[in-house]
């Protein structure tokens, strides 16, 4: 072939190529708005702050990375950073939250941790809250330990491992990440295994949940309230003595109940409003309870009525003997052996019948909802 019909083949070909490979390595154009949602729906916060000014993680807030170096630092983060999936957020979510972060002033100095590192703090807690873990789950971990009580007789630290450096392996399209073997070593979540596992203990993750649409007869309405242990048959932990509070908000009238072990309206110290209660001998894993509440008039939305629910138990109980540990608990509602279910209750996780809301069905054990959306392994499809 001629040389010079040859070179403008090449030229030709280069032509057309160019806008192809740029196209293809163009950043998305990122949407301010939706990054600010993408922000808080990801709980990037909890680390860099509600407006991107730092805590535990850098400010970001005005920071004039490109979106080369905004990718890189999410899908191969330095630092204790877990890193985060195309699943979890793809090239547009990161683009939409630069795109928002860019919108924002720059701060002269970072904020406070959400959860404080104290000097007199256990050893074990001061490694957890050290590596981040505590940034989100809080100082006692309460989240995971209510999970992993979930499959107690499984629990080693082989499990809890899979859950920190390949946790979506598990959760595949969960908000957290998976952590870094290099940056957060085996022997100090080797430590951080023995605080949960040894220190506190596991928790029998039990909650309260209501349906969300109330049944009316034009006088008065119904609500129905579901409470479940979460755990699968045969290897989750069973709560016993159980006391399912909850309290009324000022002019809810209260006309009847259903549901075994009614123990009348009394006064809860804790919100100090009144609250039904019901107590139960126990709840095993699986194990699942309807509850009614009549009130007068034509009620609302429960969040309008009840100030949440609370499930507490006697047994298994938050260990107890660890030096300062009661300073740490971000939750000062939470006591020995107790979970606290406030206005995250009030979610679209049950039907009418008590079914857990998913596509397909309920999936078994742990599966709810909120496990399906993320994807979580054997979930999927279910």
């Amino acid at each position: 072939m001629n040389p010079g019909i040859k070179m403008m083949m090449a030229m030709l070909v280069a032509f057309v190529l160019v806008p192809v490979l740029s196209a293809q390595d163009a950043e998305p154009v990122g949407n301010a708005e939706a990054g600010k949602k993408a922000w808080a729906g990801r709980r990037c916060q909890n680390c860099h702050g509600e407006q991107g000014q730092g805590a535990f993680g850098p400010d970001l807030a005005g920071r004039q990375l490109t979106f080369a170096q905004f990718k890189r630092a999410v899908r191969a983060p330095w630092g204790v950073m877990p890193s985060f999936t195309e699943r979890q957020a793809n090239d547009q979510t990161l683009s939409d939250m630069r795109a928002w972060l860019l919108t924002l002033p720059t701060v002269a100095e970072p904020g406070p941790w959400e959860v404080p590192l104290k000097a007199d703090a256990p050893y074990r807690q001061k490694l957890l809250i050290s590596v981040g873990c505590a940034q989100c789950h809080h100082a006692e971990l309460r989240n995971p330990r209510g999970a992993l009580g979930g499959v107690a007789s499984e629990v080693d630290f082989e499990h809890f491992g899979k859950m920190v450096y390949n946790h979506t392996d598990i959760w595949r399209a969960g908000t957290m990440g998976n952590f870094s073997r290099d940056r957060v070593p085996e022997a100090i979540l080797r430590e951080i295994f023995l605080f949960v596992t040894e220190d506190l203990g596991l928790l029998a993750p039990v909650g309260a949940t209501f349906v969300p649409e109330p049944m009316s007869d034009g006088t008065n309405t119904t609500y129905k309230l579901w409470v479940r242990n979460r755990g699968i048959q045969g290897k989750g932990l069973t709560a016993e003595d159980v006391t399912i509070t909850v309290p009324l908000k000022s002019g809810t009238t209260l006309i009847s109940t259903t549901g075994a072990g009614y123990q009348g309206v009394k006064h809860d110290p804790e919100t100090k409003l009144d609250a039904a209660i019901w107590k139960a001998p126990r709840f095993g894993p699986g194990d699942v309870q309807a509850y009614t509440l009549t009130i007068a008039g034509k009620g609302g939305a429960p969040a309008d009525l009840f100030k949440g629910t609370t499930v507490r138990w006697a047994k298994p109980g938050m260990r107890q003997g660890i030096p300062n540990l009661e300073h740490f608990v971000l939750d000062h509602n939470l006591g020995e052996g107790r979970t606290s279910v406030e206005e995250a209750t009030f979610n679209r996780q049950v039907s009418a019948t008590g079914v857990w809301v998913a596509p397909g069905g309920t999936p078994p054990g742990l599966c709810l909802e909120v496990d399906v959306r993320r994807e979580t392994v054997g979930c999927v499809g279910k």
